[in-house]
């Protein structure tokens, strides 16, 4: 496994941060959706695949959750994330 410069991986945090902010900014898919995976990893400047194991670990513990949207660009469904709290009664974007 390749070193991490960034230290340990703590890495929930940081993600579920970027996951809020993003949605609080409207930087979502369309038609209700989340905010894609792929724009949490270039915020972040991680990979796909790291970003979506920490959502997948945050889902199972109830903060996120992965909705249905379409994106932006070509209109295409596909499933994006977010916060639990913000969700259906939460405070919203």
């Amino acid at each position: 496994m390749a070193h991490d410069p960034r230290g340990p991986s703590n890495i929930e945090p940081e993600v579920f941060e970027a996951l809020w902010r993003l949605y609080q900014r409207g930087e979502t898919d369309l038609l209700d959706g989340g905010v894609p995976t792929p724009r949490l990893a270039r915020e972040l400047g991680r990979t796909r695949k790291t970003v979506y194991g920490v959502l997948q670990r945050l889902e199972a513990q109830g903060v996120v959750q992965q909705v249905h949207g379409a994106a932006p660009e070509n209109y295409r469904a596909r499933l994006s994330w977010a916060p639990t709290a913000l969700l259906d009664g939460g405070e919203g974007r």
